[in-house]
C-alpha cells in the first residue's frame, strides 16, 4: 500500500506504518536533525527506510497533486505544542501532557 508520511520526525510512526505494510511515497520533515537520523538509518541499510524519498522542508512546499489517486493512506505526526519547536517549551509541566500539569505554586 502507498502512503505519504508528514511531520515524520525520526521516521518512527513510518517505520510502525512499514511494519503494517505501507510503502511511503514521499515522507517529509523540516527538522535536519530528524532528518540526519533517517539519513543515517538509510546508510545503515534499515530496511524499513531504505527506499524513502526524503524532502527536508515544510510541506507547505509540497505539490500533492502528484500524489492524486494513487495513495492509501496520508499520515503525519503534527507537532505536540508542550514539546514542538515552536511551542513555549513546557514540556511535561504542560497540563495538555498526559499525566502532566503545571505543579502548584508554594
Amino acid at each position: 500500500m502507498k502512503s505519504v508520511e508528514l511531520f515524520a520526525g525520526a521516521g518512527g510512526l513510518g517505520i510502525g506504518l512499514h511494519q503494517a505494510g505501507f510503502r511511503p511515497e514521499l515522507v517529509v520533515e523540516w527538522d535536519r536533525y530528524c532528518c540526519d537520523t533517517i539519513r543515517e538509518n538509510r546508510a545503515r541499510d534499515v530496511v524499513s527506510v531504505k527506499h524513502w524519498t526524503l524532502k527536508e522542508g515544510d510541506v507547505r512546499d509540497v505539490d500533492f497533486r502528484v500524489y492524486e489517486d494513487m495513495l492509501d493512506l496520508v499520515s503525519g505526526g503534527p507537532p505536540c505544542q508542550p514539546f514542538s519547536m515552536g511551542g513555549k517549551h513546557r514540556a511535561y509541566d504542560d497540563g495538555r501532557v498526559p499525566g502532566g500539569g503545571v505543579a502548584p505554586r508554594r
